[in-house]
């Protein structure tokens, strides 16, 4: 008997137990809930008019984005382009000014083997730090003008002097040599020429 009364003693506990579990909704609010009918609006359909309206804004703002696109894919382009050729000037200007800055050198060594004696030592040797030099700076387009006995062209010479001859328009004489890093002058030659 004591066991008939144990189990009716723990039974209508557990039976509290599971009617008041945490996370379960009060009795009174789900029948609230449940008392509520749950409206379901039902779609409007669209007229022929506007599903017409929505295409054609759907295109136009496709027309736009790919207008945009192209745009900016030709603006970058431009970009490139341009970044290239002013990296390409930059460094072809920056070697024109470093040569530049060289030709008085050039000029010095050249007097210099021009008054030496060809028997002296040092001759050669002048002779081999002007080859040198020359070669160097042949990597980057450097090349001298030509001008003695060539026909006086004014994009290439400058002409300080005249002489009358059988011949006009030659060079007679070079006072000065000109340079030119590929296509570009550094140095007009400075020059005589014959006149009629």
């Amino acid at each position: 008997m004591k066991k008939d009364k144990e189990k009716n003693r723990t039974q209508p506990e557990q039976a509290e137990q599971i009617e008041q579990t945490p996370g379960d909704p009060p009795e009174e609010q789900k029948t609230a809930a449940e008392e509520e009918p749950v409206v379901e609006e039902q779609p409007r359909e669209a007229s022929v008019d506007e599903w017409r309206e929505a295409l054609e804004l759907a295109v136009k703002q496709r027309d736009d984005y790919l207008d945009s696109l192209r745009r900016t894919q030709a603006d970058f382009q431009n970009f490139k382009r341009r970044n290239q050729t002013s990296r390409a000037d930059g460094y072809a200007d920056g070697c024109c000014e470093v040569i530049e800055s060289l030709l008085p050198m050039i000029d010095n060594l050249e007097r210099a083997l021009s008054a030496a004696q060809p028997e002296d030592p040092l001759t050669s040797g002048v002779q081999m730090t002007l080859n040198m030099m020359f070669e160097g700076l042949k990597r980057f387009g450097f090349e001298e003008v030509p001008a003695l006995g060539e026909d006086f062209d004014p994009e290439k010479h400058n002409a300080v002097m005249r002489e009358q001859s059988d011949e006009p328009g030659k060079v007679l004489e070079v006072f000065q040599k000109g340079y030119r890093v590929k296509d570009k002058i550094i140095r007009y030659a400075m020059v005589k020429v014959s006149v009629e």
